[in-house]
């Protein structure tokens, strides 16, 4: 862990140069004393959500990339709306292209109640906020906030319970009994999934996108809130008196959490394409939109070559088809050399997770692509701890059950128009 911080603290002074502006974000750094809960079920990560923001007394703080006007996207946004009638300090950023459906009306009814929300980016320029020192944002639409995070406290004691309470639907908001009683701890939601019905309202099988959340309590939480804070003061919030985020242990997990920016550099990428080469018996990928660069091809044929386990799951079929030809236009070399790809057919995958030896899994919302690693900002967690990364593997194998090897030789019989299209499409990869 202390090497791969190292790494990552080398690596984000290298990406700080390529960079004009940047967020202030805090280093990473492995933190100890964390729970860590893996969401396997969109329901029960939206059931975490609601008790949440229902619970929450002092601070929330909510980061989405896609928000829906549906049935799950108005629960969110009315649970953010009674906490902010209720005097918690809620800030909310949201992406102007990825929730460019509902819009900001969508989200007036938080700042009725006393909330604050920010537009990240807005694509019209008119609709640009003036930062604090009177000058007028700087307009980048092609910077897309990617991230998806909600940071809040929680009582301590009721925390613990629903921590360690049996993978299922979730749990039931605190009750008002131990709003004031109990010691307030600092807790996150984080991963992979956006905000609406088909990432957090329906049931796998029958609609739902395969995906991964987690819970994070203790410091690493706190650490979290920090990336937000970073983003705030970056999108020009306004300033908001909330109080500050607890660092009270919740368990045993060692958790990192990293932010990306857009730039040249990407020291997530960087360093986890550096730790492959201390895999001893396999590598793990989920990837939904999985346009590799040609460091991550080396790093995923070098772990096949060695240990006879690169492991990587795409869709089948993916909910954006160019970035599926360009993807798939890669494969050759990468199959030739034992690189393992399964196609997963039961529903549209959106999993963006990586497992190393069973021993430390990556989750979050970097894709393994160019728009996520050059274009967006991006925020993942590296989890040490053997309890969860073990629920995240038992997620994998049952994905790979739902999937379908692809060999060299149906790469090899694609029809020549397929070819031309993967091959126009992987021309353009940078901006898919």
């Amino acid at each position: 862990m202390l090497a791969l911080e190292r790494q990552l603290a080398e690596q984000a002074r290298m990406a700080r140069l390529g960079r004009r502006h940047s967020a202030s974000e805090p280093p990473a750094r492995f933190l100890a004393g964390n729970g860590a809960r893996y969401l396997r079920d969109g329901r029960e990560q939206r059931a975490w959500m609601l008790a949440l923001l229902d619970g929450a007394r002092r601070r929330i703080d909510f980061e989405a990339y896609i928000v829906r006007d549906d049935a799950t996207g108005r629960r969110v946004r009315d649970a953010l709306v009674r906490a902010a009638e209720r005097g918690v300090a809620v800030r909310v950023l949201f992406d102007a292209i990825g929730s460019a459906d509902p819009g900001p009306a969508f989200f007036e009814p938080i700042v009725a109640a006393g909330g604050h929300v920010v537009e990240v980016n807005p694509v019209a320029p008119w609709r640009l906020r003036v930062g604090r020192l009177g000058r007028t944002q700087a307009w980048r639409p092609n910077h897309r906030d990617h991230r998806k995070l909600l940071v809040c406290d929680a009582p301590r004691g009721w925390l613990r319970e629903a921590m360690a309470a049996p993978e299922g639907t979730g749990p039931a908001a605190p009750p008002p009994s131990i709003e004031e009683a109990d010691e307030r701890a600092s807790v996150a939601v984080t991963g992979g999934r956006n905000v609406g019905d088909e990432y957090l309202g329906l049931a796998p099988g029958e609609g739902q996108w395969l995906d991964a959340g987690l819970v994070v309590a203790g410091p690493a939480a706190a650490r979290l809130g920090g990336h937000f804070d970073a983003m705030w003061e970056h999108f020009e919030g306004p300033a908001v008196g909330h109080r500050s985020l607890s660092e009270l242990p919740m368990g045993e997990a060692w958790i990192a959490a990293i932010g990306t920016q857009p730039g040249l550099f990407n020291e997530l990428s960087w360093a986890l394409t550096r730790t492959t080469r201390l895999v001893r018996t396999e590598l793990r990928v989920a990837c939904a939109y999985f346009v590799p660069s040609a460091r991550w091809r080396r790093a995923l044929v070098d772990v096949a070559q060695r240990t006879g386990r690169a492991l990587l799951l795409v869709p089948e079929t993916s909910d954006v088809p160019a970035v599926d030809a360009a993807s798939r236009h890669l494969w050759g070399r990468l199959l030739e050399r034992g690189v393992s790809i399964h196609r997963y057919w039961l529903g549209v995958l959106h999993d963006k997770t990586l497992v190393y030896d069973g021993k430390v899994a990556v989750l979050g919302s970097s894709n393994l692509d160019p728009r996520s690693q050059q274009l967006n900002y991006e925020l993942s967690v590296i989890v040490v701890d053997d309890a969860f990364v073990a629920r995240v593997v038992d997620a994998h194998e049952q994905a790979f059950r739902a999937s379908r090897a692809y060999r060299v030789a149906d790469w090899r019989a694609r029809p020549w128009l397929t070819k031309a299209g993967d091959w126009a499409w992987s021309l353009v990869r940078s901006q898919l």
